[in-house]
Formats: C-alpha cells, sequence, structure tokens
C-alpha cells in the first residue's frame, strides 16, 4: 500500500482512482498551466505523443489559437477544433 509523506497509509479508494485508466479521445487536453497573458498547455495527439504547447505553437493538429482554464482552440487549415479537459 502507498503511504502519504506522513507514513499514513493512502485509502484504498484514493490509490484505485488515482491508477485506473481512462478512454481518452485520440487527441486529448490533458490540463492547462500558467497565467492569463502566459498560458500553456499539455495534449496527447493522434500518435499518443505528449506536447507541452503554449499559443501560437504549431502541432501536427493545427496551431494553438486560444487556451483557456479547461479549454484549448486549434486552428486548422479547414476546421477549428476545441479541446475539452476530460470530465471524471
Amino acid at each position: 500500500m502507498t503511504t502519504t509523506t506522513d507514513g499514513t497509509p493512502t485509502p484504498a479508494k484514493v490509490v484505485n482512482l488515482a491508477t485506473q485508466q481512462a478512454a481518452l479521445p485520440k487527441l486529448t487536453l490533458l490540463g492547462t498551466f500558467g497565467s492569463l497573458t502566459d498560458p500553456g498547455a499539455l495534449i496527447r495527439d493522434n500518435r499518443g505523443a505528449i506536447h507541452r504547447v503554449r499559443l501560437n505553437d504549431t502541432i501536427p493538429d493545427g496551431v494553438v489559437a486560444a487556451i483557456g482554464d479547461d479549454s484549448l482552440v486549434l486552428a486548422g487549415k479547414s476546421r477549428t477544433i476545441t479541446l475539452k479537459l476530460p470530465q471524471g
């Protein structure tokens, strides 16, 4: 069993929730960070690679056009994709 930094055992329910696998879409927003003036995000692309991106960065799926608290907008050649953080 896992323990906390003070030596207290971590409850089994917490361990189980933290180690569950999740079925995610091929292109997934994993998290956002930074400030309002310098936001960043972590995304997983269609090949499973993780990218740390900022505004105007280019990835194979498009250009990062906007980053919010729980969303990211990719502008592609013919479409715009809005990614939301997974719920659960």
